[in-house]
C-alpha cells in the first residue's frame, strides 16, 4: 500500500475531491472550514478519515491545498475505472454522493479530473478572505460630506436635501450627511445653541453691556461730573465779599 502512496505522489496528479480553487481560499489557517478536506494546520485529518472509509484506502491531509492525498494519477483518470483516491471515473462507480453527505454538500462528478463539483452551490462572497480584506480597506477610506457619493457611515448626500430616515420617515440631510427627522434637527440645534452661543449673541451681550454702561453714566448730573473731572471752582468778587464782612465780626 505504502508503495502505491508513493507512486500516485510522484506521478503526474490532478485535483483531488473539491477544486482547488475553492478549498485554497482559507487554506492553512488551521481550522477546517465548510469547503475544505482538512487543514494541514492541525492533526485532525477532518473529512479525509471519512473518505478513506468510503474509498478503503489510507489518505493523508495535502496541507498546501486542503484536500486528501494521494492526489488523482492523471494518467489513469478516463479509462472508466474508479480507482484509488478517484471519486468517479466516467461510467464507473460514482463516490461524489456520499462525500457529500459527510461534508453536507451537493456534489456530482468532474469526469475531468475525477473529482467532485459544487452543485448549485454558491460559495459566500466573505469565504474568501482576500475580499474580506479589500472590504475593510474600502470601508477604512475617509468619506467626504458633500461629493454627492452616499459612502461608508453616510446616511445622504449632499446636506440640507429632503431623505428617508432608517425608519422610512421623511427626513432632511444634516450637514454631516446624517438622515434625520425635523424634529431631530431641531432638537440638535437647540442643544448646540446651549453648548455653544454663537459669536453673534455674544456681540449682542457686549453691546447691550456697554448700552446700559452709557444709560447709567447718563443719568449723572453734568454739573456733578464737570465738578469731579474740573475740582471745586474759585468763589466770586460778591462771595469774597461777603466772606470779608463775615470775618469781621467773627
Amino acid at each position: 500500500m505504502k508503495k502505491v502512496l508513493i507512486f500516485l505522489l510522484l506521478a503526474s496528479a490532478v485535483y483531488a475531491q473539491l477544486p482547488w480553487s475553492v478549498t485554497d481560499l482559507r487554506c492553512g489557517n488551521g481550522k477546517i472550514d465548510e469547503f475544505e478536506m482538512c487543514d494541514g494546520g492541525i492533526r485532525d485529518l477532518g473529512h479525509c478519515e471519512a473518505l478513506g472509509t468510503i474509498l478503503k484506502i489510507d489518505l493523508a491531509c495535502d496541507s498546501q491545498h486542503c484536500t486528501c492525498l494521494p492526489r488523482v494519477n492523471k494518467a489513469y483518470c478516463g479509462n472508466n475505472i474508479r480507482e484509488g483516491v478517484e471519486m468517479c471515473d466516467g461510467h464507473a462507480e460514482d463516490k461524489c454522493g456520499e462525500l457529500g453527505g459527510v461534508m453536507n454538500l451537493s456534489l456530482s462528478c468532474d469526469p475531468k479530473a475525477c473529482g467532485c463539483l459544487l452543485n448549485d452551490t454558491a460559495i459566500p462572497v466573505d469565504y474568501d478572505p482576500s475580499v474580506l480584506d479589500a472590504l475593510h480597506n474600502q470601508s477604512g477610506r475617509a468619506s467626504s460630506c458633500g461629493d454627492k457619493k452616499v459612502e461608508r457611515a453616510e446616511d445622504c448626500d449632499p446636506p440640507d436635501t429632503l431623505c428617508t430616515t432608517a425608519t422610512k420617515e421623511p427626513g432632511i440631510c444634516t450637514s454631516k450627511c446624517k438622515c434625520v427627522t425635523p424634529a431631530e434637527l431641531a432638537r440638535e440645534n437647540e442643544e448646540a445653541v446651549v453648548l455653544a452661543p454663537s459669536e453673534t449673541n455674544l456681540s449682542e451681550t457686549n453691546r447691550t453691556v456697554m448700552n446700559n454702561s452709557e444709560s447709567d453714566n447718563s443719568e449723572v448730573p453734568k454739573d456733578n461730573l464737570t465738578s469731579q473731572v474740573e475740582g471745586p471752582k474759585e468763589p466770586g468778587f460778591f462771595g469774597r465779599a461777603w466772606a470779608w464782612i463775615v470775618g469781621l465780626f467773627s
